[in-house]
């Protein structure tokens, strides 16, 4: 799959993928509900794009919501890392922000997320805020949210990321 993969990728919108969406968000989170510090989130209640191949696979997605001036990414995830799909999602997601007259970006990781950090900060995210004890709380909602996360590290705070928008 890797070096091809990158060449027949269509980003769309989420609407005509609800059924591949769902499968694929599931398979990446074991649920179709996302629990963070801003709150509970159902697939079917968020807006996404998926990266297709020419075969109608959905082999990437991203899924967010707006709090006022700010699209908070929800989810991200591809099925080969490194191959510039969450990138291309980032970015789209972020020019559909901006169309819209957002200014801000806004995503949250746990603190075992040693990956996703340093995707962000390559991104021009910055670090905002620790919330401590978030994911245990998230826990209390969801217990199906484990402990023990990446490399063995116990799970349990989140690390608030932004990123300004320039504006159009």
């Amino acid at each position: 799959m890797k070096g091809s993969l990158m060449m027949n990728i269509r980003y769309e919108k989420m609407d005509a993928w609800q059924d591949q969406a769902r499968t694929f968000f599931k398979d990446h989170w074991q649920t179709d509900t996302m629990v963070v510090s801003s709150g509970e989130y159902r697939l079917a209640d968020l807006n996404g794009i998926v990266a297709v191949t020419e075969t109608n696979e959905v082999v990437g997605l991203v899924t967010y919501t707006v709090h006022g001036n700010a699209m908070e990414i929800v989810s991200l995830n591809s099925v080969e890392p490194n191959q510039g799909i969450g990138t291309k999602l980032m970015a789209a997601a972020e020019a559909r922000a901006q169309a819209t007259g957002l200014t801000k970006m806004v995503t949250t990781t746990t603190n075992d997320n040693l990956a996703a950090m340093r995707f962000y900060q390559k991104h021009g995210y910055r670090f905002a805020k620790v919330i401590r004890g978030s994911v245990d709380t998230a826990r209390t909602l969801k217990p199906t949210v484990p402990e023990i996360g990446n490399d063995g590290i116990p799970i349990h705070d989140e690390l608030l990321m932004n990123k300004d928008l320039p504006r159009l």
